[in-house]
């Protein structure tokens, strides 16, 4: 208990006043919108930043010459608010578009019945379900108890599925904006995410061939 109680006033408390905090300069700075729709792109925004974050900590500590263990509580519990913003974000944005007929998002419409829908929105939908689906995985995972029943090794291996969450998430957002007009979140945010943490998963691979080259 008091392990916990720590790591809420260590981590969660500070983490999720900072997320309060983007989404209300978020909310000021996007001007009048229904609650849904705010709620869906907040938490959207919001959830990518931190999961990257989560993703370069492990190569920053190498970095930093500091010793990487299977899993910290600080990577740990930004990756599990990072995972449950990304949650709520698939769930809001089943409501945004197409209410009240939620199955248009994954199949069309035709004479001929319902067929899977592989157009941008499609795309941009089966992606973001992948991707939550393993956000979902990984956030049952992400605990001690599961840790040590896995076994600190293949326990790692499920989580290195983040990785190919991540790349479903920016495939994901190239698709809903490539649609649109403006299109300047794919270079001012999306791809820059991707080659940060491309430069810091590479730095990590090359630090830990080196060491163990020692």
């Amino acid at each position: 208990m008091d392990k916990i109680i720590l790591r809420l006033k260590k981590h969660y408390f500070p983490l999720l006043a900072l997320v309060l905090l983007a989404g209300l300069i978020f909310y000021f700075n996007r001007g009048n919108r229904n609650f849904i729709a705010f709620i869906t792109q907040a938490s959207g925004y919001i959830s990518i930043i931190i999961l990257s974050i989560s993703l370069i900590i492990g190569s920053i500590s190498l970095l930093l010459k500091n010793i990487n263990p299977v899993s910290t509580y600080l990577r740990r519990d930004i990756s599990i608010i990072g995972g449950t913003l990304a949650i709520i974000h698939s769930v809001a944005g089943l409501f945004v578009h197409l209410r009240g007929k939620t199955w248009l998002y994954f199949l069309n419409k035709t004479e001929d019945g319902y067929h899977v829908r592989l157009d941008n929105f499609g795309l941009a939908n089966y992606t973001g379900l992948l991707s939550a689906l393993i956000i979902i995985l990984l956030l049952i995972t992400s605990n001690d108890y599961l840790l040590k029943k896995l076994h600190p090794s293949r326990w790692k291996n499920i989580q290195r599925s983040s990785y190919i969450m991540f790349i479903l998430i920016i495939i994901h957002c190239y698709y809903y904006i490539i649609g649109k007009e403006d299109q300047n979140l794919i270079y001012l945010l999306y791809l820059p995410l991707f080659v940060i943490i491309l430069i810091f998963q590479m730095i990590g691979i090359w630090l830990k061939v080196t060491k163990n080259n020692l």
